[in-house]
């Protein structure tokens, strides 16, 4: 395991709230090219290792707001890390990250993995430090998730004043579009039948039909779950065609 510490001229929620975002790890951890969100505290990564495209997932164990980050890899290779952030002041964070990973997986054509991977994390840490400084990290509100402590509800999770904490979810959005469709379905109806009386036609607005306009819906296909040759749970992308 190696351990480096840095600090960043930042508060310490808006540092938390990056570290917190998986999908920004790609802008700042070496040879990670893309980390996906399968729901609840499951990450699916994608890495550049030695040349050759590798995937799994990964467990978050802790989500701490303004304290800690926790992540490791489900199986195969250990890949795993904590980073923990405290306050230096209003506007100074103190970022202390431990990185434990299978060196042989990792960096397999290195000779001086632990040397290596300790210069690796602290670049890391420092490109991660100059994206949030600039604010090229920092201006935007993270999405929820699953993972988090006890304590998670009593913190905003926005970077902005005025952002709200509570971002809205695809059920949340469904219901809104169905609630609004079928208020303009009311309100269309009682116009047309306002003008049928108007007019002495008798004309009634037609019933039962479904203001949403949807006739049915399907499930979305998830990710097709795979394996390597070793039965590591990394892939190949050689191996995948």
């Amino acid at each position: 395991m190696v351990q480096q510490a840095i600090e960043v001229s930042a508060p310490v929620h808006t540092v938390y709230e990056q570290l917190a975002a998986f999908e920004n790890y790609p802008r700042f951890m070496t040879g990670v090219r893309q980390v996906t969100s399968l729901g609840s505290d499951q990450t699916h990564w994608i890495m550049d290792v030695d040349g050759k495209r590798r995937e799994f997932d990964a467990q978050i164990i802790e989500r701490s707001p303004d304290e800690r980050v926790s992540w490791s890899t489900m199986e195969g290779p250990l890949l795993a890390e904590t980073i923990t952030v405290r306050p230096m002041g209003e506007a100074k964070t103190q970022i202390i990250a431990q990185l434990e990973a299978d060196i042989a997986f990792l960096m397999p054509s290195d000779r001086h993995g632990q040397e290596s991977l300790n210069r690796r994390l602290k670049d890391d840490l420092t490109t991660f430090k100059g994206l949030v400084e600039s604010g090229v990290l920092g201006g935007r509100a993270i999405p929820p998730s699953g993972a988090s402590s006890k304590r998670m509800a009593a913190h905003s999770h926005t970077l902005l004043p005025g952002v709200s904490a509570d971002p809205a979810t695809p059920a949340t959005v469904a219901a809104r579009i169905r609630n609004r469709n079928a208020a303009a379905a009311a309100a269309a109806a009682a116009t047309a039948a306002a003008a049928a009386a108007k007019a002495g036609t008798g004309t009634t607005a037609p019933t039962g039909a479904d203001p949403a306009g949807i006739a049915g819906s399907a499930r979305m296909g998830g990710r097709t779950a795979q394996s390597d040759m070793w039965g590591t749970g990394m892939i190949n992308e050689e191996e995948r065609g």
